[in-house]
Formats: C-alpha cells, sequence, structure tokens
C-alpha cells in the first residue's frame, strides 16, 4: 500500500518500510543500515499482523543474517520467541515495538483509527531492544490530534507522529523524518 524512506534526525540511519494490507491481516517489511551503539549494524524486520491488527510474528535479521529471530505473539498477549519459552514481562501486550524503526508505530495506529480527535489508548507494548535483541514491557499512550496526527507518549518521552491515510508515520516529532514516500 506504501514505501516509505526514513531518516534518523541524531544518527543519520536509514530506514527503508513497506506496507502491505489485505484480507487476511498486514505486513511490515523494512531494513534498517544504523550506526546505534557506535557500530554499523544492519537489520531487516517483518512484522506481521493479523486480520484485527494484532501482531502474531516478528522475524528478524541482523548483520546480514548472522543473527536471525523470529518473535512469536498470539493474539491475545502471549509472547515468546520461536522454539522458546513464553515472555512472561510482556503478557498482555498486543503490539510489537522495535527500537530502530518508526514502523511499528503504525500497529496501534491502524488498530486505533476509529479513536476520536482529543481522544487516547494506553497500550501496553512488547518493546524489542537493539542490537540485544531483549524484549522489555512499555507502556505507551496514543493520543488522536487530528486526521493525520497524533501524540506518541512513553514514560518522559513524548513525541507528534504525522501519518498517511493508512495510518503509516511520514514524520515521527522530527526524530525520524521521511526523505521519500510512494503510496501504491
Amino acid at each position: 500500500m506504501a514505501t516509505v524512506l526514513w531518516q534518523d534526525v541524531e544518527t543519520g540511519a536509514l530506514d527503508r518500510c513497506r506496507l502491505e494490507a489485505g484480507p487476511s491481516g498486514l505486513r511490515l517489511s523494512g531494513v534498517v543500515l544504523t550506526p546505534a551503539h557506535g557500530t554499523p549494524l544492519d537489520v531487516r524486520y517483518l512484522v506481521e499482523a493479523d486480520r484485527d491488527g494484532l501482531t502474531r510474528r516478528v522475524e528478524l535479521e541482523l548483520d546480514g543474517g548472522a543473527i536471525r529471530r523470529v518473535l512469536l505473539a498470539d493474539g491475545a498477549g502471549h509472547w515468546a520467541w520461536e522454539g522458546g519459552p513464553e515472555l512472561a514481562e510482556v503478557a498482555g501486550s498486543l503490539d510489537v515495538d522495535l527500537t530502530v524503526t518508526p514502523a511499528t508505530n503504525t500497529l496501534p495506529i491502524r488498530r486505533l483509527a476509529a479513536l476520536q480527535v482529543g481522544r487516547a489508548a494506553d497500550l501496553p507494548m512488547a518493546w524489542v531492544q537493539f542490537p540485544a535483541l531483549e524484549v522489555l514491557p512499555s507502556a505507551q499512550r496514543y493520543e488522536r490530534l487530528a486526521a493525520d496526527r497524533w501524540r506518541f507518549a512513553t514514560g518522559d518521552f513524548q513525541a507528534e507522529l504525522l501519518v498517511d491515510p493508512d495510518g503509516l508515520v511520514l514524520d515521527y516529532g522530527g526524530l525520524f523524518r521521511s526523505l521519500a514516500y510512494r503510496p501504491d
């Protein structure tokens, strides 16, 4: 449905993301090239959500495939690395948040599409840290400011998000900006 190229204003990192939606659900796929943590890092991600917009599968590949992990979710708040035990610390989370990309903000924004301007929703997230791939709980708030604007907040951090008609982030509070965008 759309492809976007973001740049992290602070680090210069680049992220090319493609959003695809169909009757069976949604796919966010992309590649991030970043100097985060003082080392060159490339991350390929694929996030799949079901028809209700609930994250079901997250494929991550780091350093050209040297590290590959699959995070699974049942859509009811249970998470586990493929072949591993349940991640109890993120129980109840319906969405994933990958720290290296603004792409995953699209997931809750799409599910909250019917939220009226001025209303907000508090959501627990499975927050994936890079490069260690640690999964932490993150309480996040999404407030609808206008048809194409949201205020995102977690802890003391907040940013205004500009989105396209499909909920794909175009500008992330000046931290990530789109260099190129193509709706399909």
